[in-house]
């Protein structure tokens, strides 16, 4: 879920031809480490407006007051959208406010530059933290651009916006819905919308798919006490609840998150033809929910004792969870991009598991913390990753739909990968 202002209580809790700009080979001597893969082309995007200091220091500088933009996003297995904000990074007075624009450039997977366009945005954030602006896969093969920002009221009061803008692979307006986007789905990248204020446990979510954008449901839900993380997939609901030990062996639901106490979750699937099925897990572990499969499975993240990485699962009805390849127990991460049926799969690994470095970013403190992390792509049928580099945290990387190419946006390139075909 994305949102413009952040819980500030937080004490409490392939290759082109050499005439294209900007775009060639991997050259034999190319900034690759030892026994990482040359990208099958690179693309520097200084010619297309990329400002010169965007992977340094000061485009950070302001990112907790200022909202800006970087992502690669693959709209199909050939087309990839590049991002980023060429307007300032900070106000240059107090009181002139930042007007934003994005540039967002579509490539070939082969790095054949495509077609430009800038939308402009609401940057300044008035005084209120702001979370980075943010673009995904959308349905159809659009890219959803999120746009968020922080207004005055005609009392000049704060009041935060949220909206979505789909684009083709033209970069065409699609559609603009000036809604709270609390998903995609997993597989087909339809939008859910969450509608009206919510109170207590229940809610009201509208979800929107195809080109053009139609409303396909409607759904209330009643989320029960204790529930922690809930997916919407394109054939039914998966939702974690979790118990808390507040007595000795007395576990009671409640919405409040005890810090030290015992827990016991269940993942319930809730699917549209009716058939409801639940896995629990160990007591002491919780999950986070990465998505829902076709075939309806569910794909989770197992946190557990003794592991700062936890466990990358399957669970499905009325059979043992399938353990997938995962990053080290040392590190911790999170799925970035993954093929429909979960077959590849990747993710930015990182020793910084409190996220301490963004922390201090939104907060606007300058304390040093590690600048990269790995960047990792996993076969399911394979016991190690496929790909493991060292990767800059302030670079972005997305696997292709088929699983047989990468992209990342980093050191003022857009470079293109090729990995291996599954055997």
């Amino acid at each position: 879920m994305w949102s413009t202002r952040l819980n500030l209580a937080l004490s409490s809790v392939a290759i082109v031809g050499l005439q294209l700009v900007g775009c060639s080979s991997a050259p034999p001597n190319s900034d690759s480490a030892p026994g990482e893969p040359k990208p099958n082309a690179r693309v520097s995007l200084s010619a297309y407006g990329l400002p010169k200091d965007f992977f340094q220091p000061v485009a950070e500088k302001c990112a907790n007051q200022i909202i800006g933009y970087r992502f690669v996003v693959w709209l199909n297995s050939d087309d990839v959208v590049v991002g980023f904000n060429t307007s300032p990074y900070c106000r240059s007075a107090p009181d002139r406010k930042v007007s934003g624009s994005a540039r967002l450039l579509v490539f070939s997977g082969s790095g054949a530059f495509k077609v430009q366009r800038d939308v402009p945005y609401l940057a300044d954030g008035n005084g209120e933290i702001v979370a980075e602006g943010e673009a995904r896969s959308g349905p159809s093969g659009t890219l959803l651009f999120r746009l968020e920002s922080v207004n005055l009221d005609a009392e000049g009061r704060s009041e935060s916006k949220s909206g979505v803008l789909l684009l083709d692979a033209n970069l065409k307006d699609v559609e603009q819905l000036d809604r709270f986007l609390v998903q995609t789905t997993f597989i087909n990248h339809a939008l859910v919308f969450q509608e009206g204020f919510t109170l207590g446990n229940a809610g009201t979510y509208a979800i929107f798919d195809g080109v053009p954008l139609k409303q396909i449901m409607r759904r209330q839900r009643d989320w029960p006490v204790g529930t922690r993380d809930s997916k919407f997939g394109d054939n039914g609901i998966a939702f974690m609840v979790c118990q808390q030990e507040l007595r000795p062996n007395e576990y009671e639901s409640t919405g409040v998150v005890y810090a030290g106490a015992k827990q016991r979750c269940t993942m319930t699937s809730d699917g549209d033809d009716g058939r409801i099925w639940r896995v629990p897990l160990a007591d002491g572990e919780t999950a986070s929910i990465v998505g829902l499969l076709s075939d309806g499975s569910v794909v989770g993240q197992v946190n557990a004792e003794g592991s700062k990485a936890g466990r990358l699962v399957i669970w499905r009805r009325d059979k043992a969870a399938e353990v997938l390849p995962w990053i080290p127990p040392n590190y911790c991460g999170s799925v970035q991009s993954a093929t429909a049926d979960m077959s590849r799969y990747a993710a930015i690994a990182s020793d910084d598991c409190n996220d301490v470095a963004g922390l201090f970013r939104l907060l606007g403190v300058g304390r040093k913390t590690t600048d990269a992390g790995h960047w990792m792509i996993f076969d399911r049928r394979l016991p190690t990753a496929i790909t493991d580099r060292v990767f800059p945290k302030n670079g972005r990387a997305a696997l292709s739909p088929d699983g047989l190419r990468y992209a990342s946006f980093e050191a003022g390139e857009l470079r293109i990968y090729s990995l291996p075909k599954p055997e």
